[in-house]
């Protein structure tokens, strides 16, 4: 039975058995205060928890997923630390779904509200803020970990540990620190092996059936349990597939492995490109072959050609074809499936704390199980290392990659993108890239009143529309840049206008244009030449629009005056960037930055919108450990460390610069085929 009191704003109170009931509690928001909700001191805490959670859903459009800031600066209830949480974790679950007609983030049912169940459950049951475990519905995951994430902050009055910690500024603090230290004493149990992967994504998936499939005992260790590993991503890059061949649009892997050089301005080790080159094709086939036993389509993508393109994209992609069903673990589960009958071991909820060597090789290393107790892993023939990079650990971020955070509007990073396996390597004595660089796409929105900040991150929502190459202007009301550029140059390209922030404006023919536009990649939004879906339908955005619309941060206007002035743009220089952009498009020659006719449009036909941007929306990291040929890590004498495999996106020698997503794929479909490579290698003792 808990005793009832009442405390004022600010007051500091401290007790063992209550909860202390504030005098008014309040949401804010960030621009607002929008609930205030009168209490007597004499209401009991179920009742209160009700009316709370009954104010709350009624501000449900307002805090859906843009939302990700979130503070309930003054919903005090302290006392003992099990109910603060609970009641934080509980009306946070509740808040994004219940209480209203409006889907959260604008998804579908089949997407997004299909999510819901599996939502609660995990911040219930794993009762952290720690959550991701519906891909398909990675916004809605997203904004709800970093809302509990902060409820449970002001709840409790506590700190939110580093595992809960959204991207914050943290200057460049000393981001390695020590090697953690165990006891002999502590190791309660050791687990033999020959191979031992560390972390179920993209390449250490691919990693361990490789090992399983060549006769290896090999375990598998996730650091989550299954519906939040990383899983696979949905389009692979790849030279040589037996699909590309039958298509008739198999690129040249010299062509491939040129591009590759240039874009990141040599760093690739050329050599380190070649294998990708040569031995993707084969990473494919056998995946499509193991797709298939489980159902699942996989398809190469095609697209148009045109002589006069500013920038050269190859069909390296392959693609998932998901059915209602969309999930990184659908395809995780039917690799593991067909592992395990190879003798393939999975275990989750795993994490690895430090590698251990002996005369110079990594024997193996020690983890941590979901007891909480010391394992020792001993892995005779090897550990494989695909742990993720770093874009979720907010001090590497800004140590290293000061540049990504200030383009940076919303992190997706995947829960795991700690940093963990790189610095267990360079603990061990490998080297790190010494450029860095992260995947960053152009589709974060701000609201209308806001701007980027001179190095900080911004605060927006999803706009998947962003990569399409619509008139974009500063805040100036001017053209700046030509709108079909690769997804991180148009950041680059903001970086040098005011405050890095610009609108994106278009009108109600948009639909339309986007077919017209057919763009590449992940950004495309019809299907492909040869058929193959695309990642994200058209219809689909466009429920995401509306969405976005409703909350604020797309804007509706009548004429092109007033759409200029709901933007907060000079309206006589829009008008007369608009003038010339549809003289433009008329001409179907763009004199002024040169973007290809058949990617100009004009704005004519009412209704108008717009939105501001101001950075991207961050994926990964994409530098990491110095790997050789045989994905073996790097050490300081650049010589291969015996036992350690390192690949993923924890990985080096390959990207730097800038991501070339107009090869879709390009990171995942490196991922796939070193993974192969490595769980190859290390069952053989290469």
């Amino acid at each position: 039975m808990f005793e009832n009191s009442v405390i004022g704003e600010g007051d500091h109170v401290e007790g063992d058995a209550r909860v202390f009931l504030p005098e008014r509690i309040q949401l804010v928001t960030q621009h607002r205060q929008i609930v205030r909700n009168q209490c007597d001191a004499d209401t009991e805490p179920e009742r209160l928890r009700m009316d709370v959670l009954t104010c709350l859903r009624t501000e449900l459009l307002e805090l859906r997923h843009n939302r990700s800031s979130l503070r309930a600066e003054t919903f005090t209830l302290l006392g003992q630390g099990e109910v603060v949480a609970d009641v934080a974790k509980e009306f946070t679950a509740k808040l994004f779904f219940e209480g209203s007609d409006a889907h959260p983030e604008g998804l579908t049912d089949s997407i997004g509200q299909a999510a819901k169940d599996k939502l609660i459950e995990q911040v219930m049951n794993a009762q952290t803020s720690q959550i991701d475990g519906v891909t398909g519905a990675t916004v809605t995951s997203k904004a709800v970990q970093n809302a509990v994430a902060d409820c449970i902050q002001q709840a409790s009055g506590g700190v939110i540990s580093p595992a809960e910690q959204p991207l914050e500024e943290s200057g460049n603090a000393d981001w390695l620190g020590e090697e953690p230290e165990v006891a002999e004493s502590d190791i309660k149990s050791t687990v033999e092996c020959e191979v031992l992967v560390v972390g179920a994504g993209s390449s250490g998936t691919f990693a361990a059936a490789a090992a399983a499939e060549a006769g290896a005992k090999t375990i598998l260790i996730e650091k989550f349990n299954h519906d939040m590993a990383s899983g696979i991503r949905d389009t692979l890059a790849a030279c040589g597939s037996k699909q590309q061949q039958e298509d008739g649009d198999d690129v040249r892997k010299k062509d491939a492995v040129r591009y590759l050089c240039n874009w990141s301005q040599g760093y690739t080790r050329r050599s380190l490109a070649q294998v990708w080159a040569d031995r993707s094709g084969e990473t494919m086939d056998w995946f499509t072959d193991v797709l298939a036993e489980s159902g699942i389509d996989f398809r190469h993508e095609i697209d148009e050609k045109h002589d006069n393109d500013n920038f050269e994209a190859l069909d390296v992609g392959h693609s998932t074809q998901y059915g209602e069903e969309y999930s990184e673990q659908l395809t995780m589960d039917a690799v593991l499936k067909h592992a395990e009958a190879d003798g393939l071991e999975v275990q989750y909820e795993i994490t690895m704390v430090k590698l251990e060597k002996k005369d110079g090789r990594v024997t193996g290393l020690i983890a941590k199980n979901a007891n909480d107790e010391y394992v020792r892993y001993n892995a005779s023939k090897g550990v494989i290392l695909a742990c993720g990079g770093y874009s979720g650990n907010d001090t590497m971020m800004n140590a290293l990659q000061a540049q990504s955070v200030e383009q940076t509007c919303i992190n997706y990073s995947k829960p795991g993108a700690k940093g963990d396996g790189i610095k267990a390597c360079l603990w061990a004595g490998a080297i790190m890239d010494t450029t860095h660089t992260s995947m960053i796409f152009d589709r974060g929105a701000i609201k209308p009143d806001q701007t980027g900040e001179y190095g900080k991150a911004s605060d927006g929502a999803l706009f998947w529309m962003g990569s399409q190459p619509f008139l974009k202007v500063n805040l100036n009301g001017e053209r700046f840049m030509n709108e079909y550029q690769p997804y991180d140059m148009i950041l680059h390209a903001a970086a040098s206008q005011p405050y890095h922030t610009y609108c994106t404006v278009w009108d109600s023919k948009y639909p339309d244009d986007c077919e017209r536009f057919a763009t590449h990649g992940c950004s495309r939004l019809y299907p492909h030449v040869n058929g193959t879906n695309p990642v994200f339908p058209m219809g689909y955005v466009m429920e995401l629009n509306a969405d976005l619309q409703s909350q604020g941060y797309i804007v509706e206007a009548d004429t092109i005056e007033e759409l200029a002035e709901k933007l907060g743009l000079p309206v006589d220089q829009f008008t007369s960037t608009v003038e010339r952009y549809n003289e433009l498009a008329a001409k179907g020659e763009d004199e002024d930055f040169d973007k290809e006719s058949y990617r100009l449009s004009t704005l004519s036909e009412a209704p108008f919108y717009g939105v501001r941007q101001a950075g991207g929306y961050l994926i990964c990291t994409m530098d990491g450990i110095q790997i050789d040929d045989d994905m073996h890590a790097i050490d300081h004498d650049y010589k291969a460390i015996p036992g350690l495999y390192v690949i993923g996106d924890m990985s080096g020698n390959y990207f730097s610069g800038s991501y070339p997503c107009l090869m879709a794929g390009a990171a995942a479909g490196r991922s796939a085929t070193f993974g192969r490579l490595a769980g190859q290698n290390a069952a053989k003792g290469i």
